[in-house]
């Protein structure tokens, strides 16, 4: 009696899965066919009634109204070939004839995109309605063999759908999950670009105590391969008749070996050092101000004065300069608001002394443990520095990045519940199709626990085969978004899926959690 509930089961489940399966991936495929025609179909129609114009407003609604006619259309047409010329065809040759169709079409377009040498809009039309075609065709043949070569029942449909339902959900909590690890992945590659290894920074003030005496101690040090004196200010700063307040971020020359921030440059050049008076803008600076490269005119950086007393103008009240702009970075977000400058420039805006520096970015040797090397430099150089890692400089990014992650989980952990309700309604619909042979094998001596356990193991079924097929869903969508960035986070870079171990591991006791619970409640309701 151990294994009979697990037999029943599987025996009045196995058909069903096998077409929740089957429909799950003619679904994918539909659904990829759809978006393939319609994004095709979009271009050739612009290229063909627009031309090279930019297409906004109601031209934009025409244009998608032509490409939604035009698939309706075509899958109408293939629809009505399958379903209606080829009604008394047997499903076999049916299934043939559809293969046949697709094999010449796929070649067929594969042809007139060889020959398509000039471009021609008429010939790419040609090959989309050739392929898109070959493709239908196999989907709806496909569907009819499906559904004609069993009895269909309600039973079956309802599953289906329960099936489905839970199977998006896994998709989607694990497509969410990976995108999220790859974000956080590529956010930390940008700190790693623009963050050193180690700061050394003031514990009390702004400037740093005993600087040469620092400096001899870091040189010293044979774990330390390049340091660089940094002053980080607010600033104000115009340019033209536009105004914004900004960081700069005064370096020297040796701030390249720290930091790489030289291989962010996308517009102008890198700080040559020639002169104080040049500053390197953030490509949000730039937007806001639009100020890119400009060797002609300068902006006007201004600072408040230190000290007291009381202002009668505001020449008193501020130190100002004029720089010119040599280049653009882009980095990330957190730096929208700055701009680089030689450490002159901000020395001279201060009032500071030419030997003097906020702070100490530190690079270090390569697989040097960084915690380690920040205990020896603290003992060092003593209390008055506050020495940080990498890892602390980005502690409070780490922190926003793991409470979206866990929000993100928690929304569709939500919508996973969601969707096991369709597991409920299914495992219902069984009991209640089911009522007779439960008759059956009550008056057999089968023990009421066994019969509950039947229905538990069915609903548990439904869920394995379910993460199953998300997952995998989810993985091929992850491969294609690697090789072929199918969602794009800006026009040059597509968002990141980064595959681990932890994620399959949390889809997949979430989501069971979710189904084995439900299926739990549920099988305890048997009809008396």
């Amino acid at each position: 009696m151990k294994n009979v509930s697990l037999y029943i089961a599987r025996r009045y489940n196995s058909h069903t899965l096998i077409i929740s399966m089957v429909l799950i991936v003619i679904s994918a495929f539909l659904i990829g066919t759809f978006i393939y025609i319609g994004n095709v179909s979009t271009e050739i129609f612009q290229s063909l009634v627009f031309g090279n114009e930019p297409v906004t407003g109601i031209n934009q609604f025409i244009l998608y109204s032509l490409s939604t006619v035009y698939t309706i259309l075509q899958t109408t047409i293939i629809y009505l070939i399958f379903n209606k010329l080829l009604k008394r065809v047997s499903k076999n040759s049916k299934l043939l004839i559809a293969f046949i169709i697709s094999l010449i079409s796929i070649s067929g377009a594969g042809l007139v995109t060889y020959l398509n040498t000039s471009s021609s809009n008429l010939l790419s039309f040609l090959s989309l309605i050739l392929l898109s075609t070959g493709l239908l065709s196999i989907i709806f043949a496909i569907l009819s063999f499906v559904f004609a070569k069993r009895k269909i029942t309600g039973v079956n449909i309802i599953t289906s759908i329960a099936v489905f339902a839970i199977t998006i959900a896994t998709c989607a909590l694990f497509i969410i999950l990976s995108v999220f690890s790859g974000l956080e992945k590529m956010n930390i590659q940008f700190f790693s670009n623009v963050n050193p290894d180690l700061k050394i920074s003031p514990a009390k003030g702004k400037t740093i105590p005993n600087l040469d005496e620092m400096i001899q101690k870091l040189e010293s040090n044979p774990q330390i391969v390049a340091y660089s004196k940094v002053i980080e200010e607010k600033v104000s700063i115009e340019y033209e008749d536009k105004q914004d307040i900004a960081y700069i971020k005064g370096i020297d020359e040796n701030y390249t070996n720290v930091v790489r921030i030289d291989t962010t440059v996308v517009g102008g050049s890198y700080l040559d050092f020639s002169t104080p008076n040049q500053i390197l803008t953030s490509d949000g600076v730039a937007r806001r101000l639009q100020m890119y490269t400009d060797l002609r005119y300068g902006a006007k950086l201004s600072m408040p004065k230190p000290g007291t007393g009381l202002i009668t103008n505001a020449d008193e009240a501020f130190n100002s300069a004029v720089a010119t702009s040599v280049g653009v970075v882009f980095i990330n977000d957190q730096y929208d608001k700055y701009i680089f400058s030689p450490i002159e420039l901000t020395q001279n805006l201060l009032q500071l002394p030419k030997n003097s520096a906020y702070s100490l970015e530190i690079k270090a040797k390569p697989n040097t443990s960084l915690n380690s090397l920040k205990k020896t430099l603290q003992s060092n150089l003593g209390n008055s520095v506050v020495v940080q890692t990498r890892q602390d400089l980005d502690a409070t990014f780490i922190k926003v990045m793991n409470v979206e992650n866990l929000i993100i989980y928690l929304i569709f952990t939500l919508v996973s519940t969601i969707a096991s309700f369709n597991l409920a309604g299914a495992i219902i619909i069984i009991i209640i199709d089911k009522k007779k042979q439960i008759k059956s094998m009550w008056s057999f001596g089968m023990p009421k626990e066994h019969i509950k356990r039947i229905f538990f193991q069915t609903g548990l079924l439904i869920t394995v085969s379910s993460i199953l097929f998300g997952l995998v869903l989810g993985s091929i969508i992850g491969i294609l978004q690697q090789q072929f960035g199918l969602v794009m986070a800006n026009p040059f870079v597509a968002f990141p899926f980064e595959f681990t171990v932890s994620n399959f591991l949390v889809v997949i006791l979430t989501v069971l959690a979710i189904g084995g619970g439900v299926s739990y409640l549920v099988s305890r309701k048997l009809p008396s």
